[in-house]
Protein backbone atom coordinates (compact mmCIF):
# COMPACT_ATOMS: atom_id res chain seq x y z
CA UNK A 1 0.00 0.00 0.00
CA UNK A 2 3.10 2.22 0.72
CA UNK A 3 4.53 1.55 -2.60
CA UNK A 4 1.18 2.28 -4.03
CA UNK A 5 0.63 5.80 -2.83
CA UNK A 6 4.51 7.09 -3.24
CA UNK A 7 3.61 5.98 -7.20
CA UNK A 8 0.10 8.22 -7.10
CA UNK A 9 1.90 10.89 -5.69
CA UNK A 10 4.72 11.08 -8.24
CA UNK A 11 2.31 10.76 -11.09
CA UNK A 12 0.64 13.80 -9.60
CA UNK A 13 3.95 15.75 -8.93
CA UNK A 14 4.64 14.91 -12.54
CA UNK A 15 1.55 15.92 -13.85
CA UNK A 16 1.75 19.47 -11.99
CA UNK A 17 5.58 20.37 -13.21
CA UNK A 18 4.32 19.27 -16.91
CA UNK A 19 1.95 21.98 -16.58
CA UNK A 20 4.37 24.82 -15.50
CA UNK A 21 5.44 26.93 -18.23
CA UNK A 22 9.01 27.80 -17.60
CA UNK A 23 9.77 30.97 -19.48
CA UNK A 24 13.66 30.51 -21.24
CA UNK A 25 16.05 32.96 -19.97
CA UNK A 26 16.16 34.41 -23.38
CA UNK A 27 13.15 35.48 -23.28
CA UNK A 28 13.55 37.20 -19.45
CA UNK A 29 16.99 38.62 -20.83
CA UNK A 30 15.70 40.17 -23.88
CA UNK A 31 12.87 42.44 -21.65
CA UNK A 32 15.83 43.21 -18.69
CA UNK A 33 17.89 44.11 -21.76
CA UNK A 34 16.10 44.94 -25.06
CA UNK A 35 18.17 43.55 -28.46
CA UNK A 36 18.85 46.59 -30.41
CA UNK A 37 19.26 46.83 -34.32
CA UNK A 38 21.99 48.35 -36.84
CA UNK A 39 20.19 51.57 -38.61
CA UNK A 40 21.73 54.84 -39.82
CA UNK A 41 20.12 56.95 -36.81
CA UNK A 42 22.80 56.85 -34.57
CA UNK A 43 21.63 58.67 -30.93
CA UNK A 44 24.61 60.57 -29.50
CA UNK A 45 24.58 58.79 -25.86
CA UNK A 46 23.07 56.03 -23.44
CA UNK A 47 22.70 57.83 -20.58
CA UNK A 48 20.88 60.89 -19.86
CA UNK A 49 21.17 61.90 -15.89
CA UNK A 50 18.22 64.36 -14.62
CA UNK A 51 20.02 65.00 -10.96
CA UNK A 52 17.65 65.85 -8.62
CA UNK A 53 14.52 67.50 -9.24
CA UNK A 54 11.17 68.56 -7.18
CA UNK A 55 8.12 66.77 -7.30
CA UNK A 56 6.41 70.19 -8.55
CA UNK A 57 8.84 70.27 -11.74
CA UNK A 58 8.93 69.53 -15.26
CA UNK A 59 12.28 69.11 -16.64
CA UNK A 60 14.12 68.75 -20.23
CA UNK A 61 16.59 67.41 -21.65
CA UNK A 62 17.63 66.28 -24.68
CA UNK A 63 20.09 64.34 -26.90
CA UNK A 64 21.22 64.56 -30.34
CA UNK A 65 20.57 62.15 -33.17
CA UNK A 66 21.68 61.67 -36.33
CA UNK A 67 20.81 60.25 -39.65
CA UNK A 68 24.07 58.81 -40.84
CA UNK A 69 22.32 57.58 -44.38
CA UNK A 70 21.22 59.16 -47.57
CA UNK A 71 17.36 58.90 -47.09
CA UNK A 72 15.02 60.00 -44.29
CA UNK A 73 14.49 58.16 -41.40
CA UNK A 74 11.20 58.36 -39.56
CA UNK A 75 11.59 57.24 -35.93
CA UNK A 76 9.40 56.28 -32.96
CA UNK A 77 9.57 56.76 -29.19
CA UNK A 78 8.37 54.56 -26.36
CA UNK A 79 9.04 54.82 -22.96
CA UNK A 80 8.95 52.95 -19.73
CA UNK A 81 6.90 55.22 -17.23
CA UNK A 82 4.16 57.72 -17.93
CA UNK A 83 5.98 59.87 -15.86
CA UNK A 84 8.45 60.33 -19.22
CA UNK A 85 7.88 61.18 -22.39
CA UNK A 86 10.21 61.09 -25.64
CA UNK A 87 9.37 63.03 -28.84
CA UNK A 88 9.57 61.32 -32.34
CA UNK A 89 10.08 62.66 -36.10
CA UNK A 90 11.55 62.81 -39.54
CA UNK A 91 15.58 63.59 -40.33
CA UNK A 92 16.96 63.86 -43.58
CA UNK A 93 19.64 62.15 -44.98
CA UNK A 94 22.82 63.57 -43.24
CA UNK A 95 21.52 65.84 -40.71
CA UNK A 96 21.29 65.57 -37.55
CA UNK A 97 18.41 66.65 -34.55
CA UNK A 98 17.65 66.72 -31.07
CA UNK A 99 15.72 63.92 -29.34
CA UNK A 100 13.58 65.43 -26.28
CA UNK A 101 12.55 63.64 -22.99
CA UNK A 102 10.49 65.31 -20.77
CA UNK A 103 10.25 64.28 -17.11
CA UNK A 104 7.51 65.28 -14.61
CA UNK A 105 7.82 63.98 -11.12
CA UNK A 106 4.37 64.97 -9.60
CA UNK A 107 3.66 61.40 -7.66
CA UNK A 108 7.09 59.78 -8.09
CA UNK A 109 8.85 60.86 -5.21
CA UNK A 110 12.76 59.22 -4.72
CA UNK A 111 14.90 57.69 -7.01
CA UNK A 112 14.02 56.97 -10.60
CA UNK A 113 15.45 55.17 -13.57
CA UNK A 114 13.71 54.51 -17.08
CA UNK A 115 14.47 54.07 -20.12
CA UNK A 116 13.27 55.31 -24.04
CA UNK A 117 13.13 53.12 -27.06
CA UNK A 118 14.37 54.24 -30.25
CA UNK A 119 12.59 52.39 -32.71
CA UNK A 120 13.08 53.59 -36.87
CA UNK A 121 10.03 52.83 -39.11
CA UNK A 122 8.39 49.68 -38.18
CA UNK A 123 11.06 47.17 -36.96
CA UNK A 124 10.29 45.39 -33.89
CA UNK A 125 13.52 45.97 -32.18
CA UNK A 126 15.12 49.23 -30.92
CA UNK A 127 17.90 50.67 -32.49
CA UNK A 128 18.77 52.80 -29.29
CA UNK A 129 17.95 52.28 -25.57
CA UNK A 130 18.32 54.94 -23.72
CA UNK A 131 18.73 54.69 -19.23
CA UNK A 132 16.90 58.01 -17.44
CA UNK A 133 17.81 58.18 -13.86
CA UNK A 134 17.63 61.15 -11.00
CA UNK A 135 15.99 61.77 -7.91
CA UNK A 136 12.63 63.42 -7.31
CA UNK A 137 13.12 65.37 -4.33
CA UNK A 138 9.24 65.00 -2.61
CA UNK A 139 6.80 67.72 -2.05
CA UNK A 140 6.36 68.78 2.08
CA UNK A 141 2.69 69.40 1.02
CA UNK A 142 1.18 65.82 0.24
CA UNK A 143 -2.57 67.41 0.65
CA UNK A 144 -2.71 66.71 -2.92
CA UNK A 145 -2.45 63.72 -3.01
CA UNK A 146 -5.72 63.03 -0.74
CA UNK A 147 -8.93 64.36 -2.50
CA UNK A 148 -11.39 63.22 -0.10
CA UNK A 149 -12.27 63.99 3.41
CA UNK A 150 -13.65 61.25 6.17
CA UNK A 151 -14.03 63.37 9.66
CA UNK A 152 -10.31 64.36 10.11
CA UNK A 153 -8.80 62.67 8.00
CA UNK A 154 -7.86 62.85 4.36
CA UNK A 155 -8.06 59.78 2.38
CA UNK A 156 -7.13 58.91 -1.24
CA UNK A 157 -10.21 57.39 -2.31
CA UNK A 158 -13.83 57.29 -1.26
CA UNK A 159 -14.97 53.63 -0.61
CA UNK A 160 -13.46 50.38 -1.38
CA UNK A 161 -14.62 46.88 -2.71
CA UNK A 162 -14.70 44.14 0.11
CA UNK A 163 -16.14 40.75 0.25
CA UNK A 164 -16.53 38.66 2.96
CA UNK A 165 -13.84 37.74 6.11
CA UNK A 166 -11.25 40.39 4.13
CA UNK A 167 -9.18 43.36 4.96
CA UNK A 168 -8.76 46.61 2.71
CA UNK A 169 -6.83 49.84 2.79
CA UNK A 170 -7.07 52.86 1.67
CA UNK A 171 -3.89 55.43 1.82
CA UNK A 172 -4.76 58.24 4.39
CA UNK A 173 -3.42 61.49 5.76
CA UNK A 174 -4.24 63.79 9.19
CA UNK A 175 -5.44 66.43 7.72
CA UNK A 176 -6.06 68.33 11.49
CA UNK A 177 -4.31 70.41 13.50
CA UNK A 178 -4.38 67.52 16.12
CA UNK A 179 -3.19 63.72 16.76
CA UNK A 180 -6.03 61.78 15.37
CA UNK A 181 -7.08 57.49 16.50
CA UNK A 182 -9.86 56.25 14.17
CA UNK A 183 -12.33 54.29 15.68
CA UNK A 184 -15.77 53.78 13.78
CA UNK A 185 -19.44 54.93 14.93
CA UNK A 186 -21.06 51.77 16.38
CA UNK A 187 -24.58 53.03 16.38
CA UNK A 188 -24.00 53.65 12.22
CA UNK A 189 -21.90 51.33 11.06
CA UNK A 190 -22.46 47.56 10.41
CA UNK A 191 -21.68 45.29 13.49
CA UNK A 192 -19.13 42.81 11.91
CA UNK A 193 -16.85 45.76 10.34
CA UNK A 194 -13.97 47.39 11.96
CA UNK A 195 -11.67 50.13 11.58
CA UNK A 196 -8.73 51.47 12.33
CA UNK A 197 -5.23 53.28 10.70
CA UNK A 198 -1.52 52.22 10.98
CA UNK A 199 0.04 53.92 12.11
CA UNK A 200 -2.78 53.53 15.11
CA UNK A 201 -2.30 57.39 16.21
CA UNK A 202 -1.71 59.98 13.30
CA UNK A 203 -0.02 62.55 14.24
CA UNK A 204 -0.65 66.09 11.94
CA UNK A 205 0.24 65.95 8.59
CA UNK A 206 1.15 62.39 9.23
CA UNK A 207 0.33 60.11 6.65
CA UNK A 208 -0.40 56.11 6.83
CA UNK A 209 -3.50 53.55 5.73
CA UNK A 210 -6.64 53.09 7.03
CA UNK A 211 -7.48 49.71 7.54
CA UNK A 212 -10.94 48.26 7.07
CA UNK A 213 -11.86 44.63 8.20
CA UNK A 214 -15.13 42.63 7.00
CA UNK A 215 -15.55 40.05 10.01
CA UNK A 216 -17.70 37.00 8.56
CA UNK A 217 -20.29 36.99 5.61
CA UNK A 218 -20.52 40.23 3.77
CA UNK A 219 -24.50 41.16 3.74
CA UNK A 220 -26.31 43.69 1.67
CA UNK A 221 -26.21 47.64 2.90
CA UNK A 222 -23.02 47.34 4.70
CA UNK A 223 -22.56 50.63 6.39
CA UNK A 224 -18.86 52.54 7.67
CA UNK A 225 -18.95 55.93 9.19
CA UNK A 226 -16.05 57.23 11.25
CA UNK A 227 -16.31 58.26 14.81
CA UNK A 228 -16.66 61.71 15.37
CA UNK A 229 -18.10 65.35 15.53
CA UNK A 230 -18.99 65.70 11.44
CA UNK A 231 -22.38 65.36 9.80
CA UNK A 232 -22.89 61.40 9.18
CA UNK A 233 -22.30 62.02 5.31
CA UNK A 234 -18.81 63.63 6.07
CA UNK A 235 -17.80 60.41 7.88
CA UNK A 236 -18.76 58.16 5.48
CA UNK A 237 -16.33 55.51 3.88
CA UNK A 238 -18.75 53.95 1.20
CA UNK A 239 -18.52 49.72 1.23
CA UNK A 240 -19.29 48.36 -2.26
Amino acid sequence: MRNFLTLILCLVYAGAVAQIRLVPKAVLDSIANPRAVTSALVVGQSMVEFGRIAEADRVEQSVEIKNVGREPIAYRTTTSCRCLTATSGVIRGGESGRLTLSFAGKGFPGPFSHRVLVYVANQSYPTAVLSVKGYVVADSDRTGDYPYTCGALLIRQRGVKIESNTTERIACMNGSGRAVTVTKDSLLSAANIEVYTEPRTLQTGQQGDLVITLRGQKRENVKLYVEGQYAPSKREIIIE
